[in-house]
């Protein structure tokens, strides 16, 4: 298969895209990290949710 030609620009955006996936994915892992490492809320709040005070 030939190699493809690609313009500076075109590099660039790929370039970009790669670095705007990666952010994504470290965004997903941290929230995975602190919904999975977080303690039990339950447990600490055992008010109703109707209950509480609306802002």
């Amino acid at each position: 298969m030939p190699r493809v030609q690609m313009t500076p620009m075109v590099k660039t955006a790929l370039y970009a895209l790669r670095i705007y996936l990666l952010v994504l994915l470290l965004l997903i892992a941290v929230k995975f990290y602190r919904v999975f490492s977080a303690p039990d809320r339950a447990a600490q709040n055992p008010t109703p949710p109707a209950a509480r005070a609306q802002p």
